[in-house]
């Protein structure tokens, strides 16, 4: 059992109703990849592949959606993370996958591996541009949805 279906089972558990945009393919992960020019982590491609993207207890989790690699908005991951290098919030090695309004950007950094093998998660200011902050705070994206969605789960 992959650790997708683990966070699957304890957020039906949880009786919370979770908002989804649908599972994708391989092929269609391999072109947002191509338009991002990044290659995904694993976990993230579970998550893709299970859900697209994903809204649970007032949190969004940024992924594919039906609009493609062209859509004009959130949760899509390269409608916000096209938005947020153009801003300055995000370089050309980070995935954004998630925000917090007017707060910082939790995005998956591919120039950093943490401990997992994967790339780590960090949190950036959207004084990026200026600052070039980054905090790591997760070291993959499992670690990362596993521990932020148990936490909305403690907290309903």
């Amino acid at each position: 059992m992959s650790y997708i279906d683990v966070l699957e089972s304890e957020i039906i558990a949880s009786g919370e109703d979770p908002a989804y945009a649908g599972g994708t393919t391989d092929a269609v992960i391999a072109d947002f990849e191509k338009a991002l020019n990044v290659k995904f982590p694993l976990s993230y491609k579970l998550f893709l592949k299970k859900y697209g993207a994903l809204s649970f207890a007032g949190d969004t989790y940024y992924g594919i959606t039906q609009s493609g690699v062209e859509a004009m908005c959130v949760p899509n991951v390269a409608f916000a993370t096209k938005s947020a290098r153009a801003d300055g919030a995000a370089d050309e090695s980070m995935i954004v996958v998630k925000a917090s309004g007017y707060g910082p950007i939790y995005s998956i950094d591919t120039s950093i591996l943490g401990t997992t093998g994967e790339p780590v998660i960090v949190e950036t200011a959207f004084s990026l541009k200026c600052t070039k902050e980054k905090n790591i705070i997760y070291q993959s994206f499992e670690l990362f949805i596993g521990e932020t969605v148990r936490q909305a789960i403690r907290e309903l």
